[in-house]
């Protein structure tokens, strides 16, 4: 096979990488801008109409099928990401068909067979976890989400591994991160207000899954269309079994790696309910889900640069694949900053949404907050290593940080409650990002950081945090920092700061480069010779 001309192969009708992520990142952010705000709804939702038990039975309930899902897709999502632009720049989109056979068989069948098994031994499960007091309600919990096991896990692989392997953005964005999660607080509240609890609210939470799923078939068929295969068909036994190995063995350390990530963003919440009780768990919940929801701009610009840095590694081309990184660190950083530092400054206001009650996880909140601002700055780092085929590396260090996580909640919870783990969580998630930036570093000899991402750490600092800082020392009630007026003024004046020194300095940040790629422009020429603090 001939080797593929860099020039011509560079992306897809010729664009530069980073428009294409700047396109890409955009579209991205405006999907993830609403599974973070539907999120956040949902949050509110349920905290506001469930009381602390129910919230945590159903905050576990959720977090113990995510949990699932996230392990039985086995890194299918990502070695499709990985292998399927590797297909189309080197020629080989005749096997686009039997690779993605490879992974959505195995993935079938464990789905299924876990979804029996909690089925037939939700009791047994539910008694061992979690003793009398609560395993009632979430042996029933257990039971009545596992037939939606099995739908989740096809539209997450179908979403998030083929549609993204192939190119297409916007299906992914809307089913995974449009009809989902803005599904979900609607059908929880409809549920609520016919007088359902945690059992009925659950109901709603997994419902919209069946639409995606069914959206998500339909979908994935259509875009298969642009690759006729001679013969037609998925490939014959031996085909599929051919691509199989290779693809399993790249994929399989990231299976691992997925597991740990999952473990690290849900345990804490079933260790906290096993260690402390359901009602301290609510709490906790409701308040560790506006960090997640905080991340909608990290997520959005790494599903944006995961088929980039897959083809970049692909051609060998390290110099593209930096530039990538770096640009999804800046930008991470320069909208996600802001986002952390509100919640940690202004945590006492932000809980007062859930009501009363929840004031006691502000501690917690902030510990989350402060973390995640290195976390951010990482800049996506395990994305890289998986891109790259450095899975393993990925999840050993995954395997590490959550290693960390439960060790630290298991001798913390028990005495301090949520905040025992939030440090276990924040304590994980930056074990994970440091190694990560440092094997991206040593390893592939490609920088994290340069003086773009430097800017934009101190101009997120300065020009939001300061200005925040000061409102909150100094301002007092009733705008203050507990209230949700000092919440909503004082996030105005640190925005509006913020927002003048990012126009100060639009040229040093390529805030026009950005902007051209969202517009689909080539930006290749302005791009030449450019590797900012290589």
């Amino acid at each position: 096979m001939s080797a593929v001309d860099p020039v011509t192969a560079r992306t897809e009708e010729g664009r530069d990488p980073l428009g294409r992520a700047a396109r890409h990142g955009a579209l991205g952010l405006i999907g993830a801008i609403c599974a973070g705000a539907s999120g956040f709804l949902l949050t509110l939702v349920v905290g506001r109409v469930l009381d602390k038990h129910d919230v945590g039975v159903f905050f576990t309930a959720v977090a113990l099928f995510t949990i699932l899902n996230g392990i039985l897709l086995l890194g299918s999502d990502t070695g499709l990401v990985r292998s399927l632009p590797g297909l189309i720049v080197t020629g080989r989109s005749d096997r686009i068909r039997p690779t993605i056979a490879a992974a959505l068989l195995p993935v079938t069948l464990a789905a299924t067979t876990v979804s029996v098994v909690g089925l037939l031994a939700a009791e047994p499960v539910a008694r061992a976890l979690f003793g009398p007091e609560v395993s009632g309600d979430l042996e029933r919990a257990m039971r009545l989400l596992a037939p939606f096991l099995v739908l989740s896990t096809l539209s997450t692989l179908l979403l998030n591994g083929v549609s993204r392997g192939l190119g297409a953005m916007r299906t992914f964005t809307l089913g995974q991160q449009i009809l989902l999660p803005a599904g979900r607080p609607v059908a929880v509240a409809v549920a609520v207000l016919l007088g359902a609890h945690a059992l009925g609210a659950l109901v709603g939470w997994a419902l919209p899954v069946v639409l995606v799923c069914v959206m998500a078939v339909h979908e994935v068929r259509r875009l298969l269309q642009r690759f006729p295969r001679e013969g037609g068909g998925w490939g014959g036994r031996s085909e599929v079994r051919a691509v199989a190995g290779p693809f399993w063995r790249l994929t399989a350390p990231r299976g691992l790696a997925a597991a740990f990530e999952i473990l690290i963003v849900w345990s804490d919440v079933v260790l906290v309910t096993v260690l402390y009780g359901p009602a301290e768990a609510g709490i906790y919940a409701a308040a560790s889900r506006f960090v997640t929801s905080g991340t909608m701009a990290l997520q959005a610009l790494r599903l944006a640069i995961g088929p980039l840095l897959a083809a970049s590694f692909t051609r060998g081309d390290l110099a593209e694949a930096a530039r990538v990184h770096r640009f999804s660190a800046q930008w991470a950083i320069l909208t996600t900053w802001p986002v952390y530092l509100a919640l940690g400054l202004f945590a006492p206001a932000v809980l007062s949404l859930l009501g009363d009650g929840f004031s006691p996880a502000g501690t917690a909140l902030g510990i989350l907050s402060a973390a995640m601002l290195g976390v951010v700055a990482a800049g996506n780092a395990n994305t890289v290593l998986n891109m790259a085929g450095r899975s393993s590396w990925a999840a050993v260090n995954t395997g590490i940080a959550a290693t960390v996580m439960v060790v630290l909640d298991v001798l913390l919870v028990p005495e301090h409650g949520m905040v025992g783990a939030a440090i276990g969580w924040a304590a994980a998630m930056l074990t994970d990002a440091t190694l990560g930036v440092w094997e991206i570093r040593r390893g592939l000899r490609v920088r994290s950081f340069d003086r773009g991402t430097g800017l934009a750490a101190v101009l997120a600092l300065g020009g939001f945090g300061l200005p925040a800082t000061l409102w909150v020392l100094l301002v007092p009630a009733p705008v203050g920092r507990g209230s949700l007026a000092g919440l909503g003024l004082g996030g105005l004046v640190a925005s509006g700061v913020y927002g003048l020194l990012v126009a100060r300095y639009r040229e040093k940040l390529g805030v026009a480069e950005l902007l051209a790629g969202v517009r689909g422009k080539n930006v290749a020429t302005q791009n030449s010779g450019e590797e900012r603090g290589q």
